[in-house]
Parts: structure tokens; sequence; C-alpha cells
């Protein structure tokens, strides 16, 4: 079963010492960032080990090992790319971050693929245009599975306030792309990581949203979001208990305290269960 995918904690990749620390965190996701956390005189040095992290996984490992490169219309963009298909690593995520366009993606997943690469990709949405080709951009490649939500720079990009409502088509958008193309989605991480139950709440706005995960700059942050991205013994007991009473109707329609439960009711409790599974839970059979 694939690991979750609640989680993600960038840490840069100037500083090798905090890796271990990252992955001991509890997050499902260690991205290490070779583009906002790394000054432009430091990135080729900090590339050997941003990729040597990604293709150091062992076996077992409880968490996804990733690593943000540089975007592609700039040079360093270019030689991360080129030094990962030098690697041709067999797993883990590697973010492009400000995409804009889907031929961002079809060229990563073209040099990869030449190279033997079998890693997934994922996309940062963060600007006005990125937005308006999120659907293209989601749909690009089916080595796609993720997509990151850049709120700040997209903010700062079309003048808006970095506050839910401002922000709220933008992420109703990318909810959307990212259904349909049967990606992960994953929100911007707090900047008042200092507050947990501040992540909380930008966390539990997210998921009732549809995101499926949120991002952290601070191992502190992990526990408060894996928690709001993971269904309580609760939800999963009244997802059991609606399945079964649709599988002993056998009807395709049942009715249980009084409420409908149709197709899209039972694809909604299903899906609780499988992330409660993926999340390492209980889940009845």
């Amino acid at each position: 079963m694939a690991n979750p995918r609640r989680s993600l904690l960038f840490t840069p990749a100037t500083r090798p010492d905090r890796f271990a620390k990252a992955a001991a965190s509890g997050t499902d996701i260690v991205c290490v960032d070779l583009e906002d956390a790394v000054a432009p005189q430091e990135k080729d040095g900090a590339r050997a080990e941003a990729i040597a992290w990604l293709t150091g996984a062992a076996p077992g490992e409880r968490f996804e090992r990733a690593v943000r490169i540089n975007a592609l219309t700039t040079r360093a963009g270019l030689l991360d790319l080129a030094a990962l298909a030098d690697a041709r690593p067999a797993s883990g995520l590697v973010f492009l971050p400000k995409v804009e366009t889907p031929g961002e993606v079809r060229v990563a997943d073209a040099i990869l693929s030449e190279a033997g690469a079998t890693c997934t990709l994922g996309a940062l949405i963060e600007s006005g245009d990125g937005l308006d080709a999120v659907h293209d951009i989601a749909a690009a490649s089916r080595r796609l599975r993720v997509l990151l939500f850049g709120a700040v720079d997209f903010s700062a990009d079309l003048g808006l306030d970095l506050s839910p409502g401002p922000l709220a088509y933008a992420r109703g958008r990318l909810v959307h792309a990212a259904r349909r193309a049967g990606c992960s989605l994953l929100d911007v991480p707090s900047l008042d990581f200092r507050d947990n139950d501040a992540v909380a709440a930008e966390a539990e706005a997210a998921r009732a949203m549809g995101f499926t995960g949120k991002a952290a700059i601070h191992p502190a942050n992990v526990a408060a979001i894996n928690a709001v991205f993971t269904p309580s013994v609760a939800e999963v007991a009244e997802a059991a208990r609606v399945l079964a009473a649709f599988d002993a109707m056998g009807t395709g329609v049942a009715v249980l305290d009084g409420k409908l439960i149709e197709a899209p009711v039972v694809r909604t409790m299903r899906a609780r269960l499988e992330a409660a599974r993926a999340a390492g839970m209980e889940v009845p059979a």
C-alpha cells in the first residue's frame, strides 16, 4: 500500500544535518529544497546533497523522499534536471516549482524517461498563469501525481491578500484539477508556524475545501497536520457502518438512520477508509 501524503516537510538542501531530523518528524514526505531555501551562489554546491537524499531510500521507510528543484525556466533548474537524469532515481518525488505550462511537465517527464528514471513528479502552482493552465498541467503526464499550492507567490503575483477569502477561487480550481487528474493536493505551509492551533485551523480549512494534505516548514507542525488529514476512529466506524448497510441492501441504494445512501456517499466512505488504511489505522474488512 502506498504511503499517505497528508504532510510534507521542507528542509534546506544546504543543511544535510537536518535531513534525519526531518525524517524522524512523522511527516509523510520529506522534501529537500533546492529552490527558495538555497541562495543562488549555493545552488550548485547543494545539488549533490539533494540528489543523494532522493536516491538514498532504504527498504521499509515510512516516509517518501522528495526534492524541490529550481524552475525549469532557470539555468539552475535545467542543471538540476540534468543531474537527476544522470542519477536516474527509481523512486521518490521531484517537485517542479512555478509551473505555468504543461510543457514544463512534459519536458521533465521526457528527460527522466529517456534516462530510465521512475520517480514521480509534483508541480507547484504559484502564479495566475499557472492557475489558468492547471487543468492541462495536472493532466500533462501520468508521472505527475501531486499538486502543491504556492499561495505566497500566488498572492504576490495577483496582488491579493494572503487570507482564505481572496484565495478561495484559486483553491477551488486546484481541487477541481487535482480531482480530475487523480492527483494528491497539498496546501501551502503556514507562515504562523509557531502556533500549532493556527496550523491546525488552516489544515482544517484546506481539508474542508478538498485538499488531501498540507506542507510545513517546521517539524513541530507535522503532528497537527497529520491529525487533521487522518480520519478519526469515529469517522472510520461511521464509514464502515454506512458501507455495511449499503452492501446489505444490494439494490444500489439504502437508508440508514433516516438518511439516503447512494453511490456518491459510498464513494466518499470508501475513500475515507482507504485514507485510514494508508495512515496505518485498523479498518474493518
